[in-house]
């Protein structure tokens, strides 16, 4: 499951929920922009970065993803830092923020940054150490959903739509959380369409008909191609290998073989 971007839609979105992860109060995410900065000299793109628009004030927040092994998340999260200091602010305060589904896909050699891991600058989270959402908190419940084996997910899913329906919120932020939910399980469940996971959640009605939900459908395919070849072009930067890319992101070995050339280096 390509989660990245379901999380940083989710950041994006809906900004508050990132500050309560990282112990921080809601309203806070009005004092910053959420982004993705690419240095294109190195090649190297943030995941995302929670900009302060007081920096003075408040720290920088780089946040990386990490939903596949790697035994070289920290060597890559210090080269960013490094980038974003050196490009956007030497002066500027800053935290790093990894996030993990549990702990058994955190790399093993710790040591060579023990510097980073024992500092206050790098916050670690594992979704399923999160303590569980309570019935109103559903970005927290859409976390949950993400770290959810598959079957646990459709009961879970099922539960929180009834939820969020009757909680009386802006209707475009209800749509908004509808989606999500059913993003999310759309990619827990690849071997199903869209409309049937529609009919399954019961949420048919977020698209009045056929024609338009064909139309999304196709965009949505598309979408999702663009989403799996930014996951394989991160992993082959890491130089993952080939065969283990192609099994993460559902992509044939000659697709990713086609972009490993087309990555700069």
């Amino acid at each position: 499951m390509t989660t990245d971007p379901i999380l940083y839609r989710l950041f994006e979105e809906m900004p508050g929920f990132f500050f309560q992860l990282v112990g921080r109060d809601e309203a806070d995410a009005e004092r910053y922009k959420f982004a993705a900065i690419e240095y294109k000299k190195t090649a190297v793109r943030t995941d995302g970065v929670f900009v302060p628009l007081h920096p003075k004030i408040d720290p920088a927040y780089i946040v990386e993803v990490q939903f596949y092994p790697s035994n070289k998340v920290y060597a890559n999260l210090l080269t960013k830092i490094g980038l974003f200091l050196e490009h956007d602010n030497p002066k500027q305060d800053w935290v790093a923020v990894v996030i993990y589904p549990s702990r058994a896909l955190e790399q093993k050699n710790l040591k060579p940054y023990r510097c980073l891991l024992e500092s206050d600058q790098l916050i670690r989270i594992y979704l399923d150490k999160l303590p569980p959402a309570q019935p109103d908190q559903f970005a927290m419940g859409i976390l949950e959903l993400i770290a959810a084996k598959q079957s646990e997910a459709v009961a879970k899913a099922k539960a929180m739509i009834p939820r969020v329906r009757k909680a009386k919120l802006p209707k475009k932020f209800e749509q908004n959380l509808l989606e999500f939910i059913l993003t999310v399980m759309l990619y827990k469940l690849p071997q199903m369409s869209r409309e049937e996971v529609e009919a399954m959640l019961e949420v048919t009605d977020i698209r009045q008909t056929r024609v338009f939900q064909e139309a999304l459908e196709e965009g949505r395919d598309e979408g999702r191609r663009v989403e799996r070849e930014a996951l394989a072009r991160k992993m082959l930067k890491k130089d993952q290998p080939v065969a283990e890319v192609a099994e993460m992101t559902g992509l044939t070995p000659a697709e990713v073989r086609k972009l490993s050339k087309k990555s700069p280096k």
